[in-house]
């Protein structure tokens, strides 16, 4: 398991209550997949090829300073991360781009694109989604606290 304090004692609690968690799990994940779905249209691999440059955004900001990750990620970088070919990698980019979400820079890479006053473009798009996840997230927490904790 990860490096992670308390991460085999949480793993082995999941796997011993096994029905209860996967069914909250499974709970959560398929709402957020519907919505997912219906925000993006039917294109969920456009919203992966978003999501990992949105990551790759996080992990920046989570990391400050020289050393942290980069906030930008190459076509070929993406389509290695997701396992999708290149070239639908690149048509999900240009399309990210035509919303205004994400940008190019100078040297081919591309990262979720800057927006005003501290907050992208994306995020204020897709501020409800964002919030019915958030939502969805607290009560998957709260769901498998009381598993966990059986450690």
């Amino acid at each position: 398991m990860a490096d992670v304090p308390g991460i085999d004692q949480v793993h082995r609690s999941l796997r011993d209550n096994y029905p209860g968690a996967q069914y909250h799990f499974v709970q959560f994940l398929s709402e957020h997949l519907v919505d997912c779905t219906r925000v993006f249209e039917g294109d969920l691999t456009r919203m992966v090829v978003l999501a990992i440059l949105g990551q790759a955004l996080l992990g920046a900001h989570r990391a400050p300073g020289d050393a942290g990750p980069r906030r930008s990620m190459t076509a070929s970088r993406i389509a290695d991360v997701s396992g999708l070919d290149r070239e639908t990698v690149r048509r999900k980019l240009k399309a990210l781009a035509a919303r205004g979400w994400i940008s190019q820079n100078a040297d081919r890479s591309w990262e979720i694109a800057a927006g005003r006053d501290g907050e992208t473009r994306v995020r204020q798009d897709l501020a409800g989604l964002d919030g019915r996840g958030l939502e969805r997230l607290a009560r998957l927490y709260v769901a498998l606290r009381p598993i966990c904790e059986k450690a």
